[in-house]
């Protein structure tokens, strides 16, 4: 009764918890935004069922390597020096909701302006260039992984990330150690679809040959970043997986028993306050 008809104001509870968080945010260090989606996987109800839950759907996960039945959940999270905080989040309707890429912008441009440098950090399914455009217009800087057959414009020749890779040779890569891995990095700086310049880093492991399947891609929209900070700015992104972990097994984020999407969301907003209070209590 208290998720689903209770007299309480969940906007009013959000908008505090994004406050508290905003108030943490140094502005002597950059600000990474974290964007990424996961699925609260549900039992599949009989066509009989009288009530089922609602918004629920089929939804493919990447963990599983199939379709789930559950709800899926778009998130932002704000990072500043070692700590990251949950700051929205969007229940993603398969069937109602134009994309998760619609709901990504919006949540974009609900973040108020942040000084000095501010990033956005996604996965490659988020490097569009409809959420690079919104960004920018922000001034917020994209770092994201790029998928493979993304089309770069090396020397005005148009051709995919994965096919001009067979080109590069050993001695054109740098050797860059991230953490305890290194890797062969190639820079390419130049012009790609839905950017007209930005960076692009084809990086093998260093153990793995120069093979088009080994490689991975990232883009930066910050052309005056280093190889280094690309990289390491991109690792922060972690931070999100971290998350998603914490409250599915220690706060209950998929556990959830109400079947009305409205409680379900107020349960999703006492999780992400839980979290932050919680964060609050540890430093105390």
């Amino acid at each position: 009764h208290f998720l689903k008809k209770g007299s309480w104001n969940e906007g009013y509870l959000l908008r505090q918890t994004q406050e508290q968080i905003l108030q943490k945010m140094d502005q002597d260090e950059p600000v990474f935004l974290l964007l990424d989606d996961t699925i609260c996987e549900k039992t599949k109800p009989s066509s009989q069922a009288s009530t089922p839950t609602e918004s629920c759907g089929y939804h493919f996960s990447h963990t599983d390597g199939k379709s789930v039945w559950g709800h899926q959940v778009v998130q932002l999270m704000l990072k500043n020096g070692d700590q990251a905080y949950p700051y929205e989040f969007q229940l993603f309707h398969k069937e109602t909701t134009e994309s998760k890429i619609k709901l990504s912008i919006e949540m974009i441009k609900r973040v108020p302006a942040l000084q000095p440098s501010v990033y956005l950090l996604c996965d490659s399914w988020y490097t569009s260039g409809s959420i690079i455009d919104v960004a920018l217009s922000k001034g917020i800087h994209v770092i994201g992984a790029l998928k493979t057959n993304r089309i770069l414009y090396p020397q005005g020749i148009r051709i995919q990330a994965k096919e001009f890779a067979r080109y590069i040779r050993e001695e054109e890569t740098d050797l860059v150690t991230i953490g305890h891995e290194s890797y062969r990095v190639y820079r390419y700086e130049g012009a790609l679809n839905d950017l007209d310049m930005g960076v692009v880093l084809m990086c093998w492991k260093e153990e793995h040959p120069m093979e088009p399947k080994h490689m991975r891609c990232f883009l930066s929209t910050d052309t005056e970043l280093t190889t280094e900070q690309i990289l390491s700015y991109y690792s922060q992104r972690w931070s999100i997986e971290t998350y998603f972990k914490q409250v599915k097994g220690m706060v209950g984020f998929n556990g959830y028993q109400v079947r009305s999407e409205r409680a379900i969301k107020r349960f999703w907003t006492i999780v992400q306050f839980t979290y932050v209070f919680a964060m609050y209590l540890r430093k105390a």
